[in-house]
């Protein structure tokens, strides 16, 4: 995919210590991604690597505002983001993932593809349950729909007491 070649790292030239990176994810990036929760995004990037002997420690850094569904109206929602991670790659025999956060690359490859952690890693900046803070933003078709339904969302409501046997066990 042309539209995730930015966001691959050459990194066989790179000497020993510190190198950085910025990038940008917009809204092509995530169009690249068939099941996306992000519709649109300006998403800034800062990427530290550093480069040892026998591995390499990125650390990331990310931040800017995104647009979602709400899940409780459907509706757009525009939602700031930050979030930090790292990662770590091991030269090795194969390529793989041993960890959420150690990938284990071939001797043998010269580029490192990052756009599958910068996917993830701009998903896991989004809240639990992505929703307008003031129910009054939601779209009100949306929410007489939930009334006519019956659903309600209020999490104080005390819950169904054929549940409280689950409590129980452990």
């Amino acid at each position: 995919m042309a539209t995730l070649s930015p966001y691959k790292i050459p990194f066989l030239g790179l000497s020993v210590g510190f190198h950085t990176y910025e990038f940008e994810l917009d809204d092509s990036f995530f169009a690249a991604y068939e099941f996306s929760e992000i519709t649109h995004a300006d998403i800034q990037i800062d990427l530290e690597l550093e480069k040892q002997s026998t591995m390499m420690v990125l650390k990331f850094e990310l931040g800017g505002v995104v647009e979602t569904e709400c899940a409780r109206c459907g509706d757009p929602l525009e939602i700031e983001i930050e979030h930090s991670d790292r990662l770590v790659v091991k030269f090795g025999d194969t390529t793989g993932t041993s960890d959420d956060d150690i990938l284990e690359i071939s001797t043998s490859e010269h580029l490192l593809d990052l756009s599958q952690y910068l996917y993830e890693y701009a998903h896991l900046a989004l809240p639990s349950r992505s929703v307008h803070e003031d129910e009054e933003d939601c779209n009100p078709d949306a929410l007489d729909l939930l009334d006519d339904l019956g659903v309600d969302d209020d999490p104080d409501e005390p819950l169904d007491p054929r549940w409280d046997a689950l409590k129980d066990l452990k």
